[in-house]
């Protein structure tokens, strides 16, 4: 019997998990499309944001994108002017993907409504429970395989 209650409780967590996710991902959909964007858009240039120029690999990396649907980021993003391919510095064989000026000013306008949607969701939550879901949460994470340096 203790063994079904442990199982039953861990499905019952990662239910909960996919549902906040799939929740969380819907209430911030009408925020993001406002901005003239979509979520893995938002991932690619906050992340490009805060890093600086990035490798694709690294990129993939660090916003757990898939190659293929990277691609399409990444073209959009480029199309939209937000972002440049340009040749690594140290390695003139590889590109790296780097924020242009409009890029950096989509940023800086598009912060604010996002942090004011994330106020809203996360208003009922207080400081301690937000550290100690995010410590749970890292926690977890680090249990789970970790996509390699290439990208494999």
């Amino acid at each position: 019997m203790k063994h079904e209650n442990h199982t039953r409780v861990n499905q019952t967590l990662v239910l909960a998990l996919l549902r906040s996710q799939q929740l969380f991902v819907r209430a911030m959909g009408p925020v993001f499309r406002s901005a003239g964007l979509t979520a893995p858009q938002w991932d690619a240039l906050e992340t490009l944001s805060s890093k600086g120029a990035l490798s694709i690999n690294d990129l993939m990396r660090l916003t757990l994108s898939t190659s293929g649907n990277l691609d399409v980021v990444v073209k959009n993003l480029i199309q939209a002017g937000w972002a440049e391919k340009t040749v690594d510095e140290h390695d003139k064989r590889a590109r790296v993907l780097r924020l242009t000026e409009a890029g950096r000013q989509k940023v800086a306008e598009f912060l604010p409504a996002h942090n004011r949607a994330l106020d809203q969701i996360f208003c009922d939550l207080d400081a301690l429970e937000k550290r100690d879901t995010i410590s749970t949460l890292n926690k977890l994470r680090k249990k789970l395989p970790q996509p390699q340096k290439d990208g494999k």
